[in-house]
């Protein structure tokens, strides 16, 4: 799930404006305002990518989007994005996330690895509406900026359906990694082995990480303060499924269940 992005996509804001500004890369219906969303969110699910134990989070979150786009649908688990370009049907623009770390902590048996510390992602986005207000597809190309240099791509498409206050939405979840980003963190280097004594040596290539299925349904208070419920099982895959890391002390099966709420408000325009 997507949480903490806010620091990274400001450092994006500025660009923004110039780029929005330039006839070619807008839409020609004129902005009227921005819309702000601010929310929080608590989730119980792994400790860790791959891991075995779950335990609960907390986390704030941003967004920033064009008002006459603000009724547009965005599932608990996107990266952070502003769109450059958007369409009725299309947008694109860029993306940040914040992915959260391994410890010794979460697990006695991780005694003799490297800790994985949190990461920072920033990159791309690009998101269709093949049928208008209730199929959406989307992909995230991000590189890491902190924690791993790597690249992981996101991809995710949702049938979203609205009847009164509430909108539900379900759909499948695919995400891949590049050899650096899965060495970060499935691999096992000969010292970490030898430390530890009971983990292999191991070294991830790149490919498919993992597959899955996420769902959420909110409920609209007013036209500002909304709760969402949401759900989210990933199943591990490719060299990722294969690292020690999951098969002898975590667990290829990922489960995640939240509530977060937000408040939206208009600005400009």
């Amino acid at each position: 799930m997507r949480r903490l992005r806010l620091p990274l996509l400001l450092s994006c804001l500025p660009l923004a404006p110039a780029l929005a500004a330039d006839p070619a890369l807008t839409d020609p219906a004129p902005a009227k305002g921005w819309t702000v969303t601010l929310g929080a969110s608590a989730v119980y699910g792994p400790d860790y990518d791959g891991a075995k134990g779950r335990g609960f989070s907390a986390m704030p979150s941003f967004s920033i989007s064009r008002a006459d786009r603000a009724s547009r649908f965005s599932a608990p688990d996107d990266g952070m994005d502003f769109a450059l370009y958007e369409t009725e049907r299309f947008s694109i623009g860029v993306v940040g996330d914040y992915k959260a770390g391994r410890y010794t902590k979460h697990d006695r048996r991780l005694v003799g690895l490297r800790d994985v510390p949190w990461s920072l992602e920033g990159g791309v986005f690009a998101e269709i509406w093949p049928v208008q207000d209730r199929l959406r597809a989307r992909v995230e190309l991000r590189k890491g900026l902190r924690g791993h240099h790597g690249v992981v791509a996101d991809f995710s498409a949702d049938w979203v359906e609205t009847a009164g206050s509430f909108t539900f939405a379900l759909g499948p979840r695919l995400m891949l990694g590049s050899a650096s980003s899965m060495r970060s963190n499935y691999g096992v280097t000969a010292w970490e082995s030898a430390l530890n004594g009971l983990i292999p040596a191991y070294r991830p290539g790149g490919g498919m990480k993992s597959y899955g299925v996420a769902g959420s349904v909110e409920y609209a208070w007013n036209e500002s303060w909304s709760t969402t419920v949401f759900a989210r099982y990933d199943r591990m895959a490719g060299d990722a499924a294969r690292s020690p890391l999951v098969r002898q002390i975590g667990d290829r099966n990922q489960f995640s269940l939240g509530v977060s709420t937000s408040y939206s408000f208009d600005i400009g325009g």
